[in-house]
């Protein structure tokens, strides 16, 4: 995933940090989750957010940026990483969230 995100335009990075995002947002939904699972989950959104605004923004690309949005985005479920992987090998995602 690592060479995937450092290789991709900056679209395309907005793009997959959105739908990690919204992954965790359905894995949050989880009912049996504790609270401090889902006290993880809202601050790995967190840190992904400001990766987000920071990427709209313009502002440089550097290795933290980078070693964050993998740290971040490597601990979502698989099912729900498959979407987003899909973003970076930019192969058609199909259908929207939802």
């Amino acid at each position: 995933m690592r060479e995937l995100i450092e290789n991709a335009d900056r679209a395309t990075l907005v793009e997959f940090v959105l739908a990690v995002i919204h992954g965790y947002t359905i894995m949050a939904r989880e009912p049996d989750l504790s609270d401090d699972q889902r006290a993880v989950i809202n601050n790995r959104i967190h840190y992904l957010a400001g990766h987000a605004l920071t990427l709209v923004r313009g502002h440089e690309i550097n290795a933290w940026k980078i070693n964050g949005i993998v740290e971040h985005s490597e601990k979502l479920f698989p099912s729900l990483l498959q979407k987003p992987l899909t973003i970076l090998k930019k192969l058609d995602p199909g259908p929207g969230p939802g």
